[in-house]
């Protein structure tokens, strides 16, 4: 894939990328190959969100067991469609993946994510989908929040709770002048594995509505951020016990919790609530 090959392609099916929405493609045939080969597509049910122009489609599903595309843009089906019209193991779909989702049957999800939907992405993937590997493109800040730790400036509720599902690590960097049209910043290429849900599915819900709630009051201490929060409905006293029982001083800030913490604060209140 290059730049001329895209502007053909743009002309041919009246297509105009939108900065926007994130529609940036790979023009790098180095960082092409490294993806695919990262991915380890190899007999693999491959289910690829936003594939665009396909630049890494072909090798992922030339590789792969089945590759399911999920395309919004109209322009973009209609090419996959003519580029992937003789290939029995590809099924390309059009639709915003945020509103329908295929069914839940694939070992590999890769995803080029646009940065003003990519948080909403993440966690529908985590929550509906058992993928054991899952591998995404996302602005460089966004990414360095992923594999933040307790008490940085980076660290907050998207970190935490994508950390409870997977295992996130940061793979490499892409320049911008990977892609055309050039975006503004670097690019992050992380891998996130699947890792054992530990909490019962009913206190999955609380936990969530926890993190919201101390990393709500990112200014306030502990105790302070989950009593007054919109999301919990608990007494301060009843929390004040509860993170007594937890040896977590109620006068910390969120931001210095682990993931493990709030696991032991969300079994805690469980417990206690019987």
């Amino acid at each position: 894939m290059n730049k001329a090959l895209i502007l053909e392609i743009a002309e041919k099916y009246n297509l105009a990328p939108n900065k926007k929405l994130g529609q940036n493609f790979l023009i790098n045939d180095q960082i092409i190959n490294r993806i695919v080969d990262v991915c380890n597509p190899d007999g693999e049910d491959i289910l690829e969100i936003g594939p665009g122009l396909g630049s890494i489609s072909e090798g992922l599903a030339r590789r792969g067991g089945t590759y399911t595309a999920v395309e919004i843009d109209s322009g973009f089906y209609r090419y996959l469609l003519d580029l992937f019209r003789d290939r029995e193991n590809a099924r390309i779909i059009h639709s915003d993946f945020l509103k329908s989702q295929p069914e839940d049957r694939f070992s590999v999800i890769v995803s080029n994510l646009p940065y003003y939907c990519a948080s909403e992405i993440l966690f529908t993937i985590a929550e509906k989908y058992r993928a054991e590997n899952v591998y995404v493109m996302m602005q460089k800040e966004m990414g360095e929040r992923l594999v933040s730790k307790p008490g940085s400036a980076a660290y907050g509720a998207m970190t935490v709770t994508l950390s409870y599902y997977y295992n996130i690590e940061h793979l490499f960097y892409v320049p911008a002048d990977s892609f055309y049209p050039r975006p503004d910043v670097r690019s992050s290429f992380l891998a996130l594995r699947r890792k054992e849900r530990v909490l019962k599915p009913e206190d999955e819900e609380l936990f969530h509505l926890l993190v919201k709630s101390v990393f709500w009051g990112r200014r306030k201490t502990l105790l302070k951020a989950a009593s007054d929060s919109p999301h919990l409905n608990y007494t301060r006293a009843f929390l004040e016990h509860v993170l007594g029982e937890c040896n977590i001083k109620g006068n910390l800030r969120g931001e210095s919790l682990g993931l493990e913490d709030f696991i032991k604060i969300t079994e805690a209140i469980r417990e206690n609530e019987k």
